[in-house]
């Protein structure tokens, strides 16, 4: 290429790299974040031996080494950048002719990558093993001799396989066609048939050796997170850079030299257009949405989540949750729960669900509501499924802290000692087992001794979601200054719109002002069971009364939803009237 082209080219994947930056720092760092829970990744020698023993173990490892540093979105979203611009790199590398057209072309897979890495399921290590098939593939080309550069390919195929998994196929297809083009078809022959065969009978020797199915063994066993799931535009991707490749060896009348910039920007434009339409597409905002809320609550950034919500009101049981939680934990939850939008007892205590996401939320609720135990199991069962099998390292942070407070440190340790071997976990690991050693637990951190102090003690049941309110109340009982066990009781009773449990609950309350959302619930009560406001307790405003008479009105009026929901939206009236029918 001309100076002037190879400037283009800088340029293209500069601005490349830029657009993938941004795409996961500020469109998608939280998947980042979710990415990094749901791994534990050990800097020791028998970790990583565990791990790359297996077909495509090793980019399965580098993968995972680059997913720990989405600890940090913004360093996470480097990292990715960094490896979608190594696959356009390395599928340029790997091609003949040195085209500006050519080099365009070359955007196509690290594209359909960032499509595929909208899935949150998507693991790193499927382009780190695209990186590695394509990269020693261009390295073969540089031996000269052909017999050394055959015998080396043919190596080269089960170490690949080992590295790399089923994606070693890149390397095979790439060096067929360079061969062919190099050395001509005929003599080239016998170098393929070895490699392609090596290829078709490595997955089927492998499934006598590791405990995988011949499937799994031929398009990847570490590329996604459900096994059973072929990861389409992961192999979309590989065939599309193979195809490159193979485009540079045709003659020049096809996408010919003389070319000048032009046609190549126009082509490099018409990509990124496709790509952002298909990443447009493929991105998922409310998993996103939901995702933020998961890591504010994970951080206990309480403040935030209510300044989200006021941003955009949430309307999803996981997001609703969080924000209930948030409420809850500032004392706002009695007051503002109707101010925004409530999907009935789902929205506060999601009930459970055996798979690796939904017990994540809903342990966070039992764990800073006191049900130390029940948080305790959601974590376990939360890591147990998680589809690839890994470890989480969130859960066994959360796991040392419940056998804390029980009780159990030995067994702590055991979760403590893990968390040493994490980058971003090990001074938090290694400061608490200090702590522990010294005695000084529950001095030094008083989240553990507020859930300490607010867990079950006397009370030996088991553990009963239909029955929630009655576990909130034995929270309650047994320790009188757990309000936020009483706000999550009578907000129970209110979101099932049970008002006489709820007005049996009343009595529960010392607080010397009666919360909004109560005066609401009292007073419709009251309205049911009274034809007039004779007789109303001191403790309800007139002004609730006033509106509640208005609200009435309305409603016989025939007004529709929309209407009473812009005048009424914030009252616990709609609510019952409006919601979760």
């Amino acid at each position: 290429m001309s100076r002037s082209h190879k400037i283009a080219a800088f340029v293209m994947t500069i601005l490349s790299g830029i657009a993938f930056y941004c795409f996961f720092a500020f469109r998608y760092p939280y998947h980042l974040h979710f990415q990094e829970q749901y791994q534990l990744f050990e800097s020791t020698w028998s970790y990583f031996a565990g791990v790359a023993a297996v077909p495509g173990g090793l980019a399965d490892w580098a993968g995972r080494f680059i997913t720990q540093f989405c600890y940090y979105a913004p360093l996470g979203a480097v990292l990715m950048a960094v490896l979608l611009c190594a696959v356009q790199l390395l599928t340029w590398a790997a091609c003949k002719r040195r085209t500006l057209a050519l080099y365009a072309l070359s955007f196509i897979p690290a594209a359909l990558l960032l499509v595929f890495y909208c899935d949150e399921n998507a693991l790193a290590g499927a382009a780190v093993a695209l990186c590695l098939s394509l990269g020693v593939a261009a390295l073969c080309q540089l031996v000269l001799g052909d017999r050394v550069r055959h015998i080396l390919q043919v190596i080269l195929v089960p170490l690949l396989y080992m590295a790399c998994g089923g994606l070693a196929v890149v390397f095979v297809l790439i060096s067929a066609f360079r061969e062919a083009e190099r050395c001509g078809f005929r003599r080239a022959l016998p170098v393929i048939m070895g490699m392609v065969a090596l290829a078709a009978l490595l997955p089927a020797v492998a499934s006598r050796i590791f405990p995988y199915p011949p499937g799994r063994l031929y398009y990847g066993v570490h590329y996604y997170r459900y096994h059973n799931i072929l990861p389409g535009l992961l192999w979309s991707a590989a065939l599309v850079s193979v195809a490159v490749a193979a485009l540079s060896c045709t003659r020049q009348r096809v996408l010919p030299t003389r070319w000048g910039i032009v046609p190549g920007l126009v082509l490099f434009a018409g990509i990124a257009a496709l790509g952002t339409l298909l990443t447009g597409k493929a991105a998922d905002a409310g998993k996103e949405e939901w995702m933020r809320y998961d890591f504010m609550v994970r951080m206990q950034m309480w403040n935030r989540i209510m300044m989200r919500a006021d941003a955009h009101n949430p309307d999803s049981p996981k997001t609703v949750s969080c924000l209930n939680l948030a409420m809850g934990m500032t004392g706002r939850l009695a007051d503002s729960q109707f101010e925004y939008f409530q999907n009935g007892p789902d929205g506060l205590v999601p009930p459970f669900s055996g798979d690796y996401t939904n017990p994540v939320s809903t342990g966070e609720v039992y764990w800073h509501l006191g049900m130390v135990n029940t948080a305790q199991r959601f974590a376990f069962e939360a890591q147990e499924a998680i589809p690839d099998f890994q470890k989480s390292a969130r859960f066994y942070k959360r796991l040392a802290e419940t056998n804390i407070v029980n009780g159990d440190w030995d067994v702590a340790r055991k979760y403590l000692k893990a968390l040493h071997h994490a980058t971003f976990y090990r001074a938090w690991a290694d400061e608490t087992a200090a702590l522990l050693d010294k005695g000084t637990i529950f001095e030094k951190r008083p989240e553990l001794a507020r859930a300490r102090d607010l867990r079950l003690k006397e009370h030996d049941f088991l553990f009963s979601e239909t029955e929630m309110d009655s576990m909130l109340g034995l929270l309650k009982v047994e320790n009188a200054a757990n309000g936020m066990a009483l706000d999550y009781l009578m907000a129970w009773c209110l979101l099932r719109k049970d008002l006489d449990r709820f007005v049996e609950c009343i009595s529960m309350m010392t607080a010397p002002v009666m919360p909004k959302a109560y005066q609401e619930a009292l007073l419709l009560r009251w309205v049911l069971t009274h034809s007039d406001f004779q007789g109303l307790p001191a403790y309800i405003a007139p002004a609730h009364a006033q509106r509640i008479s208005r609200f009435i009105a309305d409603v016989k009026a025939g007004k529709s939803e929309d209407e009473m929901l812009h005048t009424y939206g914030d009252t616990y009236w709609f609510y019952y009237y409006y919601r979760s029918r």
